[in-house]
């Protein structure tokens, strides 16, 4: 009997497998209840977006193309051809909207997961002091929903912006950011316009994204951990060099992260 190749969805889960299976002590660890609530959120949560933007590429786009040369032929053969050259109407614009509404999509997606994790995250946590949110803020300067500090992130967003909000056309709704790096020379009176191949490219490189910046949210999650235990060590439990210690391996840690945001917002 052939071995049978596996789908995409199979590849997808092994691929995640392997990169879990480097965690030590990874089924012990996956006993605890929460650790395996936030493991099966983030799994289910990355396969929704490499889903959402499948669907676009795979059904949206090809039904919108389909739906272009229909109509362009329906167009050839009309009585009122004249009529639709004088109007200097374009097809091609419902295969531009249906690519500018995937960016949509899929951004949503990317969004909704990263407010979850971080919610779940604070679930787990019980009571703390901050809401993990506000403590990547406060401690670190860090919001993981200020998109245009990524570029890849930043230009997802803006396309997705600009679709819902300014009808498609090239134009910043917040004066205080910048334009991405694609756009600097682009009018904003034009309607933007991405082809399938930059479409791929763009969704990508935002899902590339995806594990440094959980990478980043884990880290603060756990230094808060760390740093809410230390408040709670009494006087008397406390140990001079146990102290010492710890307090090294936290300035160490926050030199990390800080690193690693540094390297996230490049």
């Amino acid at each position: 009997m052939k071995n049978k190749k596996p789908n995409k969805l199979d590849q997808f889960i092994l691929t995640l497998a392997s990169e879990f299976a480097k965690i030590p002590d990874y089924e012990k660890k996956m006993q605890d209840a929460d650790l395996k609530k936030i493991h099966t959120f983030v799994s289910v949560g990355i396969l929704s977006i490499h889903d959402a933007a499948n669907l676009v590429i795979n059904s949206f786009i090809p039904a919108a193309n389909k739906s272009v040369f229909e109509t362009k032929t329906m167009i050839q053969h009309s009585m009122f051809k004249n009529i639709f050259d004088e109007l200097d109407y374009d097809p091609n614009t419902t295969q531009q909207e249906t690519i500018r509404l995937g960016y949509v999509f899929v951004f949503h997606k990317f969004e909704v997961f990263v407010n979850q994790l971080m919610e779940i995250m604070d679930e787990t946590a019980g009571e703390a002091p901050f809401c993990l949110k506000k403590y990547c803020k406060s401690k670190f300067g860090f919001n993981a929903n200020d998109w245009f500090r990524n570029s890849a992130v930043h230009l997802v967003n803006f396309i997705s912006n600009c679709t819902k909000h300014q009808d498609g056309l090239c134009r910043l709704g917040n004066p205080a950011y910048s334009l991405p790096h694609e756009f600097m020379n682009h009018s904003p009176d034009k309607k933007i316009v991405r082809t399938t191949q930059q479409f791929r490219a763009d969704i990508k490189a935002l899902t590339d994204m995806i594990k440094p910046l959980i990478d980043i949210i884990t880290a603060i999650f756990v230094f808060r951990t760390v740093e809410t235990a230390m408040t709670m060590l009494t006087d008397d439990l406390a140990d001079p060099m146990f102290n010492a210690s710890l307090t090294l391996l936290k300035a160490q840690q926050e030199a990390v992260i800080n690193i690693n945001i540094t390297r996230y917002q490049l």
